[in-house]
């Protein structure tokens, strides 16, 4: 990835002209050393690659001119990754990491076993800062959607697609073994530290009829699952 690539959350048109302010404009201004005639790169999260030219900085805000675009489609099919809410440390590790390895959404939910139920506004933007820091970092131009969900016994009905979850039975099959149809959206389920309860296992098992699967021969980490289990279905799709 290039050195000179910042986040804006905003339209990206040729010909037209925006404002990076915020830490962005920080690190362009303060770290990059940035100035008037400079090229750098924008993306939006929106599977679009704009090449831009400093046109004048003053105490808050760069303008930039917009001279070029470039769009690229999403990648196919999408993963989603529904993970009930672990401490919150090792959820920043999740959402860096499965945004590196190409997670196209990220559902949070309060599992039964779940040491914390809920997420701050604070930690919301955490959040959105560590992704955007990752998309920047591994060269994506597309951000991961995050959605704050209710606990699974609350939702109507399971999404569509093809559906997995993290089994921790010895029994449990590969999931390498379970390769879904072509352009199938995917959800893959794992749980808190503590793992699913016994209810949550018979909802997704019996009553959603939830693939259950194993990433590994051994037991992983909370943190761990979400990131190997999108790794391993971008590799098989």
């Amino acid at each position: 990835m290039p050195a000179e690539r910042f986040y804006i959350d905003s339209d990206l048109t040729c010909g037209t002209s925006v404002s990076l302010t915020g830490d962005e404009f920080t690190h362009l201004v303060k770290v990059m050393r940035g100035g008037v005639g400079d090229s750098l790169e924008l993306i939006n999260g929106r599977h679009i690659l704009a090449k831009a030219q400093i046109e004048k900085i003053d105490k808050h805000a760069a303008e930039l001119s917009i001279s070029l675009i470039e769009e690229h489609a999403p990648c196919s099919p999408s993963i989603t990754l529904a993970v009930g809410l672990p401490r919150f440390n090792h959820l920043e590790w999740i959402v860096e990491k499965v945004t590196e390895v190409g997670a196209n959404a990220l559902w949070l939910f309060p599992g039964d076993l779940s040491e914390k139920k809920t997420v701050s506004e604070q930690q919301l933007i955490r959040i959105h800062n560590l992704m955007v820091a990752a998309v920047k970092q591994c060269g994506r131009l597309d951000m991961p959607s995050l959605s704050i969900l209710p606990p699974l016994h609350s939702w109507h009905y399971p999404p569509e697609g093809s559906l997995f979850f993290g089994d921790t039975s010895p029994d449990a099959p590969l999931l390498f073994r379970h390769l879904p149809p072509k352009n199938t959206p995917i959800f893959f389920f794992t749980g808190p530290e503590k793992g699913f309860s016994t209810q949550e296992k018979l909802l997704l098992k019996n009553a959603w009829h939830v693939q259950g699967v194993s990433l590994l021969p051994h037991i992983l980490r909370a943190e761990t699952a979400p990131i190997l289990a999108t790794a391993i279905l971008r590799h098989m799709l």
